[in-house]
């Protein structure tokens, strides 16, 4: 996994907007495409990683684009070599990135490239006893595990790393083909209603999130109007608007951080529920 300082640009069809988590596409390009074992393991392993954040996908593919699609955020995933998981003809283990994301003027932008070929090398010796149904199951969920460390990167707007295990700057073989990837006790900040749907009545206003944002523990490190403390850092820079799917995402990578402050401060640790979202992005954004 690398930051890689490049430019490059493609126009799909994007609209700003204020809506749930949720609004959110995925577009990926393949060189050959993967068998269904590999691309469908792939999709639930970034699942299992990033929807308890809030952060669910629509799968697209960049072959069969269609310019009326309409998503708040968006990434593009171009996979290169082969990801089918036959492992046999690769050769040794080489250095370099498994993945890496796109930067330009320091602004991560919403392209990653990931080494389907490289991650196989990397793999081979735990790979190579496995029969085939179980090898592609387990590649297909490694090219996830590096796929999602890359999608936070995006989403987050976050060229540097952070300690969920997601979040680490390198993996190891091991990391990419345990049964189990995340810590049993891994904290979200963000939960989603027992029954997904929003609660009736709630105000949509910036007053709301106003209330919401004292009420979930924010104002406790991040200001009374999240103009940032010697504590934490403000919520949003000047100019720049921030969307639920950018603040899911900032929320699951700094959870473990937030957590372990609040229990520095002695104060209640940070709660939202994503039904709580849209309110809190009107007042952010009305701040500045």
């Amino acid at each position: 996994m690398r930051i890689k300082n490049h430019l490059c640009c493609l126009a799909l069809g994007v609209l700003p907007a204020l809506a749930q988590t949720g609004s959110t596409a995925i577009y990926t390009e393949f060189q050959p495409e993967p068998p269904s074992a590999v691309l469908d393991s792939m999709k639930e392993e970034v699942a299992s990683i990033m929807s308890p954040g809030g952060l669910r996908f629509e799968w697209r593919s960049l072959n069969g684009l269609r310019g009326s699609e309409v998503f708040m955020e968006l990434a593009v995933a171009k996979f290169k070599g082969r990801c089918d998981g036959d492992i046999v003809t690769l050769g040794r283990a080489d250095s370099g990135p498994l993945a890496w994301s796109h930067v330009s003027d320091g602004v991560v932008l919403p392209f990653t490239d990931v080494d389907c070929d490289r991650i196989g090398r990397f793999l081979k010796e735990r790979l190579m006893g496995l029969e085939e149904k179980t090898r592609k199951r387990v590649f297909g969920r490694a090219i996830g595990r590096v796929l999602a460390h890359e999608l936070f990167h995006i989403f987050a707007r976050a060229t540097g790393h952070a300690s969920r295990n997601v979040d680490k700057p390198y993996y190891s073989a091991a990391d990419l083909v345990a049964d189990d990837f995340s810590a049993a006790n891994e904290f979200h900040i963000l939960a989603a209603k027992p029954n997904g749907g929003a609660t009736p009545g709630k105000s949509k206003s910036p007053q709301g999130g106003m209330s919401i944002y004292v009420k979930s523990g924010c104002s406790n490190c991040h200001g009374s109007q999240g103009q940032g403390s010697k504590h934490a850092p403000a919520l949003r820079v000047a100019g720049r608007w921030i969307d639920s799917v950018m603040l899911a995402a900032r929320l699951e990578r700094g959870g473990p951080k937030m957590r372990r402050r609040a229990k520095e401060l002695k104060v209640p640790e940070p709660s939202l529920a994503e039904d709580e979202l849209t309110d809190l992005i009107r007042f952010l954004n009305a701040l500045y």
